[in-house]
């Protein structure tokens, strides 16, 4: 947790939070010299103080009531600064995240779960930046400063206060409500995958039922959100009783130092109202500590993506001209970790050698395939690009190697033209049409209405699924990158067409000296593959 605190505030970077900080602290200070000021002016009223003196604190007075409005509006100007700037960064960490991690490991985390925590996580932190951090930090500094001033008068005192602070923060730790994160996320799970269902429950007559077992759900998610509020109420008026309670015990404290003469009345007044003041600033305190827990669970979830975004992005380097292609030397993968979907698994794909994975549904090809583009990572066991071990580069780079076409894989609704360009931006009109042409995709496209500029509509459902598999293949053949990974290309074609489209993305691979890795149940296919591997 220590950690995590630390790279947060790394985020913010220390010197550009200072000034909110000391602004935040002048108005704080500003707040209580203004209580202070007033108090002796009230106290010392009957004691006929001169007119110059009365003079100097009603100035004083006034001062502080201008100075605690100015930096109260800087504290917040400068505060809201940093934080929203922490919050763009955060931002597109986050949209970062959810391209790395979906599809997600069945078994790892709960999508629902995943996906809240990415929507609120950004939010939580800017909190983090504005709330959670600077309110210990600002009473943590009067505390200091009010016990100094106090030390020659009362060390007890000084033990009620540091006491009072700590318990402030530690307190709400102690007594930390229930976390309904997990029942928050299975019940959004639950109710999309009802909402997404609803027509397959309506056929078969069990609609009522699968509403009223979802309205139990939220009935009782919403009684353990009660409760949750209703304990936090109680510890916030625990802290509260003792907030007062020690103010009570230093004010019967100080009354023996008016007696024996070491505080006058005044002093004491003063006293009196500048420490129910400085008091008053831990209000926010156990807010904040309960803040920081939830801002580092969203950094869990965030900060990785941090990482992600200062991955280098340039290709694997070439450095050994003979090493293989890519090596897999024992790897092992499970969504679960009891059940192995890989394990042990070994090849070597040289340059060149076209390759065929075949194997049962289920067998694990489709996992192979995210394996090699590393969405997900091996559980066990060494993968090797090119002479270089997968340990030794990020995701990003590994994934400059290939073009690829996972089944199942996401086509925007915009045009075919946008749809090329999200993917290899700066791609010429000139070499859209070659990859089409490969793709045996080409007469199509030009036939449509708009042409390039068609608009495909949800996931493309205007084309057929064998032209949304053609066009796959089109998007992932226009990286030009040294490996194509095609899953399944020529589902939904016929015989002849899925010869044709195989020969064509053959003879453009072996002109540019690229290297195929195919996912087929295409038996025919394997005839022209240089090697297959089977699971």
């Amino acid at each position: 947790m220590t950690g995590t605190l630390f790279r947060l505030l790394r985020v913010a970077s220390p010197m550009k939070a200072l000034p909110a900080l000391i602004a935040g602290i002048l108005a704080a200070a500003s707040g209580i010299a203004l209580i202070g000021a007033a108090a002796w002016i009230i106290a010392s009223a009957a004691l006929q103080p001169p007119l110059s003196a009365l003079a100097l604190m009603i100035t004083t007075v006034r001062a502080c009531g201008i100075g605690r409005a100015v930096f109260r509006y800087l504290d917040r100007l400068l505060s809201h600064r940093l934080a929203f700037a922490c919050y763009e960064g955060l931002q597109q960490a986050t949209y970062r995240r959810s391209a790395a991690m979906i599809p997600l490991r069945e078994g790892n985390v709960r999508e629902g779960e995943f996906l809240h925590d990415l929507l609120t996580g950004c939010e939580t932190l800017r909190d983090f930046y504005l709330r959670t951090v600077p309110q210990p930090l600002i009473a943590g500094i009067l505390t200091a400063v009010t016990c100094a001033a106090l030390l020659p008068l009362s060390p007890w005192g000084i033990l009620l206060i540091v006491l009072l602070y700590a318990a402030h923060l530690v307190l709400p730790h102690l007594l930390r409500e229930t976390d309904l994160r997990t029942e928050s996320a299975a019940y959004r799970s639950a109710l999309l995958d009802r909402l997404d269902g609803r027509m397959e429950l309506a056929a078969a007559g069990t609609l009522v039922d699968a509403t009223n077992h979802l309205d139990r759900a939220a009935v009782n998610f919403q009684q353990k959100q009660s409760g949750k509020r209703t304990k936090r109420e109680r510890l916030f008026t625990l802290l509260d009783v003792l907030r007062v309670s020690v103010w009570i015990l230093l004010i019967i404290l100080l009354t023996p130092l008016v007696a024996n003469g070491a505080l006058t009345g005044v002093q004491y007044a003063v006293w009196v109202l500048v420490i129910e003041a400085v008091l008053s600033e831990y209000r926010p305190l156990p807010a904040a500590s309960l803040g920081t827990v939830e801002a580092v669970r969203a950094a869990e979830t965030i900060l990785p993506a941090m990482k992600e975004l200062r991955e280098i992005t340039s290709p694997v380097p070439d450095s050994a001209p003979d090493a293989p292609l890519i090596e897999a030397q024992d790897i092992s993968f499970g969504y679960h970790a009891s059940v192995p979907i890989l394990n042990g698994l070994s090849f070597t794909i040289q340059r060149g050698q076209h390759t065929a994975i075949i194997g049962e549904s289920g067998a694990g090809k489709t996992t192979l395939a995210s394996l090699l583009l590393r969405l997900w990572e091996v559980d066990g066991g060494m993968l090797s690009y090119r002479g270089a071990k997968h340990t030794e580069l990020s995701p990003t780079a590994t994934r400059t190697l290939f073009g690829a076409a996972l089944q199942g894989s996401y086509l925007f609704s915009t045009s075919i033209r946008d749809n090329f360009l999200r993917l290899h931006e700066g791609i010429t009109e000139g070499r859209m049409w070659e990859a089409l042409e490969t793709a045996q995709l080409a007469d199509v496209v030009r036939a449509l209405p708009a042409g390039l500029d068609e608009e495909l509509g949800a996931n493309a459902a205007r084309l057929s699924g064998g032209q949304r598999s053609r066009l796959l293949t089109a998007l992932a053949l226009a990286s030009n990158a040294p490996i194509l990974l095609l899953d399944e290309p020529t589902a939904g074609l016929d015989a002849e067409r899925g010869e044709r489209l195989i020969a064509a993305v053959l003879a453009e691979l072996d002109a540019r000296g690229g290297t195929l890795i195919v996912i087929t149940h295409d038996l025919p296919l394997l005839d022209r593959m240089k090697q297959v591997i089977e699971l």
